[in-house]
């Protein structure tokens, strides 16, 4: 088990959860930073080129989703290859960051043959284990009696589907932990713009799951993901995981609560950040939170972290600084927009870079820091416009900003 650790999880992404080492990092604040932003996701709505005019044939369809699922021996598993926001996966004790996935190697003889599938495509077709599950794929997969557990998880964890939902949710209840597992990793994907009470019981189930994995993600949907959706029922559970057995499942219940900047993660931050070692989602939590008594600690961890890891550290730092973000940071902010963001040089782009990070976890700071920077650019005309169209005003405008203006 290391002793530092992070996780963000994504399906894509690998974790960055590492032991710490001798790297001594005191006194930097974050260097350049580009969050991970996953990739547009492009679900197959629709069946692929070549099998159209199977369209009317209901095997044909059936065949069709099986032909969705990626293909036999291909498919990673849904941490080794990894949201967010970041995005990082929630991880086990036993390899911190990467959670123990679903078996990703199909039944024999429940999915079709790679080479009847391009069969069925015709040339120049799509790959198989190019192509995500949909609603469709999950619904024949959970027909066919031949469907082994692992191979519906796999399904689940890949899913995007908006469609999806309303299979997925009595999933949650499913007696196999990787297909619960993979349900609570799902939920947020598929979601889309449905009420989010039905999701929200279903995950607060999983987060009290007797599987550490389970209970992991259930808190990672719930505490980051959803962090937009604040609820008492939602705090409650976080609280009930923060004396936790597993690490990761513990470490992400209280970054959760903090990011919806509940009172009482304040005092279980000063019991973990007191300790010799710490975990960078902890570290994560303590800037989300923000509280100032909470600086002097971070500077105590400074040392010891990855490079991509640092970044985060040094934002917490800033983000608890009881005298501000810091003048370099809103000096470097507004000589970003006279210098005609967002088409400056890279090197100009450093603060948007450190700006960016700091948003991860703590949005509501975004008025602050916009109306600093607004007030530099008094009298500069252009500037100031590019900043009010900018993402950062966009998010102190959802804040409360009242300079913001909506461009539609």
């Amino acid at each position: 088990m290391s002793d530092l650790s992070s996780s963000r999880p994504v399906p894509d992404e690998p974790p960055d959860r590492r032991p710490s080492g001798p790297a001594d990092v005191s006194g930097l604040y974050p260097r350049a930073w580009e969050p991970y932003v996953p990739a547009a996701r492009e679900p197959g709505e629709s069946l692929p080129d070549g099998l159209d005019g199977l369209a009317l044939n209901p095997l044909a369809e059936v065949i069709a989703d099986l032909a969705d699922l990626h293909g036999p021996g291909s498919v990673p598993a849904p941490d080794s290859a990894p949201a967010p926001g970041s995005a990082s996966a929630p991880g086990s004790a036993s390899a911190p960051g990467s959670a123990s996935a679903p078996d990703a190697t199909p039944a024999s003889g429940s999915a079709l043959p790679d080479e009847l599938i391009a069969d069925l495509r015709g040339p120049g077709s799509v790959p198989p284990d190019e192509l995500e599950p949909t609603a469709r794929t999950i619904a024949a997969l959970l027909d066919a009696p031949a469907t082994s557990p692992a191979e519906l998880a796999d399904a689940v964890a890949w899913c995007y589907d908006d469609a999806a939902l309303p299979l997925l949710l009595p999933l949650a209840a499913h007696p196999d932990p990787g297909v619960r597992r993979a349900v609570a990793q799902a939920l947020p994907s598929v979601l889309g713009e449905a009420i989010p009470d039905e999701t929200v019981r279903a995950l607060l189930a999983l987060s009290a799951d007797p599987d550490d994995d389970v209970r992991d993600w259930a808190c990672f949907a719930l505490g980051t993901q959803l962090s937009e959706v604040d609820d008492p029922a939602i705090r409650d559970a976080l609280v009930a995981r923060l004396d936790d057995p597993h690490d990761d499942t513990r470490c992400e219940a209280l970054l959760g609560l903090a990011r919806r900047r509940d009172a009482r993660a304040l005092p279980v931050l000063h019991e973990r950040l007191s300790r010799d070692n710490v975990y960078s989602l902890e570290i994560d939590a303590a800037g989300a939170l923000g509280h100032a008594s909470l600086h002097t600690l971070i500077r105590g961890h400074l040392a010891g972290w990855d490079d991509d890891v640092v970044a985060r550290v040094c934002a917490a730092l800033r983000l608890t600084d009881p005298d501000g973000v810091g003048d370099d940071l809103l000096d470097g902010l507004a000589d970003w927009f006279r210098a005609g963001a967002p088409h400056a040089t890279d090197e100009d782009r450093y603060w948007w870079s450190v700006t960016l990070q700091l948003m991860e976890h703590a949005e509501y700071r975004a008025p602050e820091i916009a109306e600093q920077v607004h007030y530099r650019l008094q009298y500069a005309e252009p500037a100031t416009t590019l900043m009010l169209a900018s993402r950062l005003s966009q998010l102190a405008g959802d804040h409360g900003w009242p300079r913001w203006r909506p461009s539609y």
